[in-house]
């Protein structure tokens, strides 16, 4: 079993998850947009060690932290490829629309989707998972799902920004609703959701 503790960061309310095993001081951090401050503390206060750093896109209230957080723990930072351009380009991540610090720096991993990591001792399946962003990725980690800003609860993410594409969002949707069986949904923002919710629910589930 994992254990899912959620941060949320910033004036744009991000969901950051710190994500590891019972028992286990290992684990990897998934979008840490902001305040890195308050992730920090959080993983000195319960003694983790970060093996991974995972980020679902490149938009700025997702990455705002991460290069201060690899340069505390050392931990790779993980993206899809078509997705780097964005962590050293404000115009793309929407930086440069917002009152937001956003360092620019490089991932050390670029994915394509279709990969299994492993990570903190656990399974880690990345699914490309594009509409929202060109590289958006989800991460399956045993019964729960972590999608960024593609699939929220009952909704969607939007798809007019920079390499948005609102056909890709469908079939990214669809494609993560196709996985069997119930598993948590943990979006970019909002509150948690599940695949059974979001298969009877969400408008672009598959009809």
């Amino acid at each position: 079993m994992i254990e899912v503790k959620t941060l949320t960061l910033g004036f744009m309310a991000v969901n950051c998850y710190v994500v590891r095993r019972e028992e286990s001081r290992e684990c990897v951090v998934i979008d840490p947009g902001d305040r890195f401050s308050k992730i920090k503390k959080f993983i000195d206060e319960t003694g983790l060690s970060v093996r991974g750093i995972l980020l679902t896109h490149g938009h700025f209230d997702h990455i705002g932290a991460c290069a201060a957080l690899r340069e505390e723990t050392g931990a790779k930072v993980y993206i899809h490829a078509l997705d780097a351009d964005k962590l050293a380009d404000p115009q793309k991540s929407l930086a440069a629309y917002s009152m937001a610090k956003c360092p620019p720096f490089e991932a050390d991993v670029l994915l394509k989707g279709g990969e299994t990591l492993d990570l903190a001792g656990m399974r880690i399946e990345v699914l490309h998972t594009p509409g929202h962003s060109a590289g958006g990725a989800t991460y399956f980690i045993e019964e729960s799902a972590f999608c960024g800003d593609t699939l929220f609860c009952g909704s969607f993410g939007r798809y007019d920004f920079y390499d948005g594409d609102l056909s890709a969002l469908v079939s990214s949707v669809q494609n993560i609703l196709a996985r069997e069986g119930d598993f948590d949904i943990y979006p970019g923002h909002g509150q948690k959701s599940s695949a059974s919710f979001e298969r009877a629910q969400n408008p672009l589930r598959k009809r």
